[in-house]
């Protein structure tokens, strides 16, 4: 039987059966491209943070700070760089009682101060011991995230270190500021 298709093919061959009768060829080349840009994703947006102040005792002069820590949870195209986390000041921003150089809430014509602090690093645990930095949107307010994209996949954190300051005088009330955490790339 081997034999048999063996000698059929070899016939095949050598009379062109079985093959396109061209009277010859060009060629040219096609090349395929894919433009891959960076690009980010939240995939876990920050939530809002709702706690008690106590002016006159747990969070008086001779008292705590309250701190809080929320995370934006993101991932980025593999290997991408130039990655830097921002958040907005907000709309009271320098109207609180601690000053022109902080964050503030606001219910009506009363503000209570608070600020956002970079984590010491990138992932679960930076606020264990928060950085001096303020988050802000340019410069050094912004917290560079580099070589952690090691697949697309990969989600990142960035935890976001809260503080509101012991010390302030308020009226007893709901303070309110919305901010706008940014992911640039």
């Amino acid at each position: 039987m081997f034999k048999k298709i063996a000698i059929a093919s070899a016939t095949a061959a050598l009379f062109g059966i079985g093959q396109g009768a061209w009277a010859g060829q060009t060629t040219n080349t096609m090349n395929v491209t894919a433009n891959v840009t960076n690009n980010c994703l939240v995939t876990t947006a920050p939530t809002d943070f709702t706690g008690a102040y106590d002016p006159v005792s747990a969070n008086a002069s001779s008292g705590a700070d309250v701190t809080f820590t929320k995370s934006v949870i993101f991932k980025c195209t593999k290997s991408a760089s130039g990655v830097t986390v921002g958040i907005t000041n907000g709309a009271d921003y320098g109207l609180g009682p601690i000053g022109a150089s902080s964050r503030a809430m606001k219910n009506g014509s009363n503000y209570l101060s608070f600020e956002l602090y970079q984590p010491s690093a990138v992932g679960a645990g930076g606020c264990a011991t928060p950085s001096a930095q303020v988050f802000g949107t340019a410069g050094g307010a912004l917290l560079s995230v580099t070589g952690v994209f090691t697949t697309g996949a990969t989600n990142v954190t960035v935890e976001i270190c809260g503080n509101i300051p012991k010390g302030q005088d308020v009226a007893a009330a709901s303070y309110t500021e919305a901010v706008i955490v940014n992911v640039n790339y």
